[in-house]
């Protein structure tokens, strides 16, 4: 019994010893592409491999086409690549994928096809109601939801796998959905390249609502803030990418937003703004006092832009450096209609607006980072539709606009080039809202 006990344990060892040889001489697999949203280039992709790798060696036998200027950021796995070409991306990105793993083992060049382009999403005018659409890359219209009676809001989850909404009824009660969507923005081949594809719609909440705010950040969580027709109904409830649900115990006077990069948001109080981390830390809220609300996130860099509100009816833009004062960008008598920034807080976008009678002009602004304006155009004879938001995109470098006429009961999809402020295209189709949709 002793020998037939040893031998089973040399033999079990021997396949262990074998197995462990096998997987030293096995090459390196790429295991994992996942766009990253928090980046300071054009677009960024994150690559994960079954080994730990020589980055230069992988910097050195990769190929990117269009040959587009970009580099790679970290130590050996994941790897980043992150494009940072001045030039708009216009077309899906073929990325060739090689070399050497820390034991100098030659990764097999792989070939992948990545689409950073964001998608257009809108709240469009149907028969019968409203219904959000995808624009594909032809050019095309897809139905994403069923058609409501009135959308109140549209969020898109900042990873791009979702997209939560607000409907309303006639009788103006409100009720919230989630509709999980599949990106197939990367493939071993172009034609593997499709819009994602949506899945039915799910309520969040089950039962009719008097009002309802949503937000998400870059990861895909989503904060679900609601109130409902009785006193002490107020609820806040965070959503987590994995499906995890959380209620939060905060006091706001309005609308809570997420950080960007996650782990706190953003609580309006009644003398300012605090930054609140999601798990009590037993600190107090970084406070910044004084009327402000919240415009954009840069959230490449951790900036944000403000809007103030003085009490001489005065607004100025603001921006926000972690752990600086605000800066004064820009102080005018002109209503701030919304803003935008790009990713490391050096360029920001502003709608401005002044009021004759009941006749509207708007203008939009480039500002730098100190606060020197770079450019203004008017939109006329467009104005930017009530409550919508600007929206910088930078892979395409555009800004998207809902705007519209006084002839028109609803808006229209605006696109600008962001750095010459002229127009790129106005859409000529009855929307609500538009917003991008990152390819997730």
């Amino acid at each position: 019994m002793t020998r037939l006990l040893w031998i089973l344990l040399i033999s079990s060892m021997a396949v262990v010893i074998g197995q462990q040889q096998v997987m030293v001489r096995r090459p390196p697999r790429l295991i994992q592409q996942r766009p990253q949203p928090i980046h300071s280039g054009r677009a960024a992709l994150d690559l994960s491999f079954s080994r730990p790798m020589r980055q230069n060696s992988v910097r050195l036998a990769s190929r990117l086409q269009p040959s587009l200027t970009h580099r790679w950021l970290g130590g050996s796995n994941p790897l980043r690549l992150v494009v940072d070409s001045r030039t708009p991306i216009t077309t899906p990105l073929q990325l060739q994928i090689g070399g050497e793993d820390q034991r100098g083992q030659a990764l097999p060049t792989q070939s992948l096809w990545w689409e950073p382009r964001p998608w257009l999403l809108v709240n469009r005018v149907v028969e019968g109601g409203e219904q959000v659409q995808l624009r594909d890359r032809n050019q095309r219209w897809l139905a994403i939801s069923p058609v409501w009676e009135g959308i109140q809001s549209l969020v898109p989850l900042g990873d791009g796998r979702g997209i939560a909404m607000v409907t309303r009824n006639n009788e103006g009660q409100e009720r919230i959905w989630l509709q999980r969507l599949t990106p197939s923005s990367i493939s071993p081949r172009r034609d593997g390249l499709r819009p994602p594809q949506a899945k039915e719609p799910q309520p969040l909440l089950n039962r009719n609502l008097l009002f309802a705010h949503l937000s998400s950040n870059l990861i895909g969580d989503l904060l679900v803030q609601t109130g409902g027709f009785t006193p002490g109904s107020e609820r806040i409830e965070l959503i987590r990418s994995d499906g995890s649900r959380k209620d939060l115990d905060v006091l706001a006077s309005g609308p809570l937003q997420l950080l960007p990069a996650g782990g706190g948001l953003v609580v309006p109080a009644y003398n300012g703004l605090a930054l609140q981390p999601l798990v009590d830390t037993g600190k107090p809220p970084q406070m910044l006092p004084g009327s402000r609300e919240l415009g954009a996130f840069c959230a490449a860099s951790g900036r944000a832009v403000l809007i103030r509100h003085w009490p001489d009816y005065r607004r100025s833009i603001e921006l926000v450096i972690p752990g600086l004062a605000p800066k004064q960008l820009l102080l005018g008598d002109q209503a701030v209609l919304a803003v935008a920034c790009d990713g490391g807080g050096k360029r920001i976008w502003a709608v401005l607006g002044r009021w004759q009678g009941d006749k509207g002009e708007h203008e939009i602004v480039l500002i730098d980072g100190d606060g020197t304006v770079l450019k203004r155009r008017s939109i006329a004879p467009w104005t930017l539709k009530s409550g919508t938001p600007m929206q910088f995109d930078p892979v395409s470098r555009q800004l998207l606009v809902t705007v519209t006429q006084p002839e028109l009961s609803d808006g229209r999809v605006g696109l600008l080039n962001a750095e010459t402020l002229e127009w790129n295209q106005v859409l000529p189709i009855a929307v609500q809202e538009a917003q991008w949709l990152m390819a997730g």
